[in-house]
């Protein structure tokens, strides 16, 4: 008995050398960070982290002079004149603030200068230029309150490969040159000139954002030859008196940055990750209320003060560990906040090799000593370890602002334990007869899979119409459409008849989701829209009310909660008179020869199916003769590359920039899709890819 129980071990030893060999290779994985989306469990479990333990405000160092929605309503839209932005730095430094700095970067020139508005007034007399020319510029006016303070104005990082001048404070560096150490940029995009010379402070706005979630930044970068300190860091420079900032670097790369009299830690790149805050009204300030000068001076004296948007439309809201959406400004305030009160969040160097550790050791747990005890301990074992871990991740997280990775030997764990248990079960319950019994079912399944899913493409595809034909004899319009589903049936959508002789009904529609599902609701929504544009009664309704009544159609008996994004339309033959219904999809482009595309705005309402009562909109405009309306689902502009380069709106808004003057509806839908697949280089398709093309043939009668 005890010869047989020491073969066996011998022989599981043996059996365990593959599982020993897999653990040292993934904790070398770990160790290079090649193992594919552990930086994005990593990330994961840092943003509970703080989730858990958002950082407390213990001091308010900074306000947030904001360009709000209040401030648009008084004083016009965005771009304001830069004299009245002087206007609000010199009502700011008045109330004598630490110091200045603008989250905005102001590349061009004023157009609204007293000068260059003469370039716009044709037949204005030259005495009169002359004497308009001669008063001070917008752009002076801010750069003579820029020089009399400590301001900082900002430049965002570029990756093109020209290089342009950039102004930066002097550097003091402590250890080996950290310029090919920290993020480096090709070039940046900058102020105007004036405006540059005259700041005290230069630094670099950028920060990374991975998946529209912003959770590092760096403190400096290089721009060129230039090296920058960020936003933050420049005002505590200009604050504090020094003439220069301090990066210290050793062979392991950057250690440091900071001022005299101040450290700050940062990863070997330079960035530190930020620790984050619940979005605070308080930290913001209308910039309304300072032009007004109903400020009360010592909310803002010996501040460090910045001025940036929170206007909608004026901005991108960026997202935070905590998965809130706040202006970028306010991101640049919660650095100095948790600088000034010592909370900021580092990842140390040797965190990586206690992962390492934790994961050789749990391993190791799972593959030699799990199978010598009960099974009923392995789960109580599991779950005591995943909680433990966690606990110590959070311990040392909210203890010490260390950010340690406690995510990944947990997941490894469970993984291993997951993949020997599997790997006992296929040894000890599957036979080889029933492999085979199986594999054959499967492919039976398949092929009848196949020819299933072949017939229902070909019925999708079939009810759709084809514009060529069905207005083959109409001259009035140019109409083309195309539709190529992810999979092989998709939840695209587009329809084009006549209502009558002269009015032409269509619509574009992209239902949520892919594959059967929303190729079935697809089918559904179409024939509904297609039933209530029909009937005698619609004829005269407006298409919001129509799509009310479609809405309502749709909405019954929609068990699986599905939902389509749809845009409808009805174009007058006669006039060229367009009326529609944006029901929550994509904005189409109004694009012709020799003319930047424009879109067409008006959002009718949410998608249909999701509000079953709601009252959708009308909206009108009218067509001329050489325009196209491009009408599209979000299948283009989300299509990825290998790279997961997104192609994005604007690769297709200068696309449609360069029509054609002899182009037609087809040739613009080819073109479009054959620049789409080009990008796309083979990828797999991230979702249905459809396109309508209309274009309204003035004169042409019938």
């Amino acid at each position: 008995m005890l010869a047989k129980t020491i073969l066996s071990r011998i022989l599981h030893s043996v059996r365990s050398w593959p599982a020993v060999s897999g653990l040292l290779v993934l904790i070398t994985l770990h160790i290079f960070a090649l193992i594919p989306y552990q930086n994005t469990l990593r990330t994961f479990s840092f943003d509970l982290y703080q989730m858990a333990f958002p950082r407390e405000r213990i001091s308010a160092p900074v306000i947030i002079v904001d360009i709000d929605e209040e401030s648009l309503r008084q004083y016009g839209q965005w771009p304001w004149p830069r004299s009245l932005l002087a206007r609000l730095l010199a009502r700011v430094l008045h109330m004598d603030p630490a110091a200045v700095a603008f989250d905005i970067i102001m590349p061009e020139p004023d157009r609204t200068s007293p000068c260059q508005i003469t370039k716009y007034m044709p037949g204005i007399d030259q005495a009169l230029v002359e004497k308009v020319c001669a008063l001070p510029g917008n752009d002076a006016l801010l750069a003579q309150e820029i020089g009399r303070g400590q301001v900082v104005l900002g430049v965002a990082g570029i990756d093109q490969a020209a290089q342009n001048t950039v102004r930066a404070p002097p550097m003091q560096s402590i250890g080996p040159d950290p310029k090919n150490m920290m993020r480096h940029f090709n070039s940046a995009l900058t102020n105007v000139a004036e405006l540059d010379a005259a700041a005290d402070g230069h630094a670099i706005l950028s920060a990374d954002v991975e998946r529209g979630v912003v959770r590092k930044v760096p403190l400096t970068a290089s721009v060129g030859n230039a090296v920058l300190p960020s936003l933050s860091l420049e005002m505590l420079r200009l604050a504090s008196g020094n003439p220069s900032f301090i990066v210290k670097s050793s062979s392991n790369g950057i250690e440091s940055v900071g001022v005299a009299g101040l450290s700050i830690p940062t990863q070997a790149d330079g960035s530190i990750w930020v620790h984050f805050s619940p979005h605070d009204p308080t930290r913001f300030i209308s910039a309304a209320l300072v032009l007004e000068g109903k400020l009360d001076p010592e909310s803002i004296k010996r501040k460090l003060v910045l001025i940036g948007f929170s206007g909608l439309g004026l901005v991108d809201f960026p997202s935070t560990a905590l998965g809130e959406r706040v202006p970028g400004v306010e991101i640049h305030a919660q650095i100095l906040e948790s600088i000034f009160d010592g909370t900021t969040l580092q990842r140390p160097a040797w965190a990586i090799w206690v992962e390492a550790g934790l994961m050789a050791g749990l391993g190791l747990l799972v593959v030699l000593v799990f199978p010598y005890m009960r099974a009923s301990l392995h789960v109580v074992i599991l779950l005591v370890t995943t909680v433990a871990l966690i606990a110590a991740g959070l311990f040392i997280f909210r203890q010490y602002h260390l950010l340690v990775d406690v995510a990944s030997p947990a997941f490894l764990f469970i993984v291993m334990y997951g993949a020997t248990l599997a790997d006992s079960l296929i040894r000890e319950e599957i036979q080889l007869k029933a492999l085979e019994d199986d594999l054959r079912k499967q492919r039976e399944q398949a092929a009848k899979a196949q020819g299933e899913m072949e017939a229902a493409m070909r019925f999708q595809m079939g009810i759709l119409p084809d514009a060529s034909l069905t207005f083959m004899n109409e001259p009035r319009v140019d109409i083309a459409a195309k539709i190529e589903p992810a999979k092989m049936v998709g939840g695209d959508l587009y329809d084009c008849f006549m209502l009558d002789e002269h009015r032409l009904f269509f619509s574009v529609g992209d239902v949520c989701g892919k594959g059967i599902p929303a190729s079935l609701f697809m089918v559904i929504s179409k024939t509904l829209c297609k039933s209530v544009a029909m009937q005698d009664d619609m004829h005269d309704m407006e298409i919001g009310h129509l799509v009310s009544k479609a809405n309502l159609e749709i909405s019954r008996d929609n068990s699986e909660m599905l939902f389509v994004t749809a845009f409808i339309g009805i174009l007058d033959l006669r006039t060229g008179v367009l009326t529609y219904c944006n029901a929550g999809h994509e904005k189409p482009l109004l694009a012709a020869a020799g003319c930047y595309p424009k879109e067409l705005g008006g959002l009718s309402g949410p998608p249909i199916s999701t509000w079953e009562d709601f009252a959708y909109k009308t909206h009108s405009y009218r067509l001329s003769s050489q325009e196209f309306l491009c009408i599209f689902t979000d299948g283009a502009t989300e299509a990825f590359s290998r790279d997961q380069e997104e192609f994005g709106r604007h690769r297709l808004v200068d696309l449609l920039s360069n029509i054609a003057a002899d182009a037609n509806a087809d040739s613009i839908i080819k073109n479009t899709f054959s620049f789409i697949h080009n990008f796309v280089s083979g990828a797999d398709p991230s979702d249905d890819l459809t396109m309508m093309v209309i274009k309204w043939n003035r004169g042409t009668s019938t």
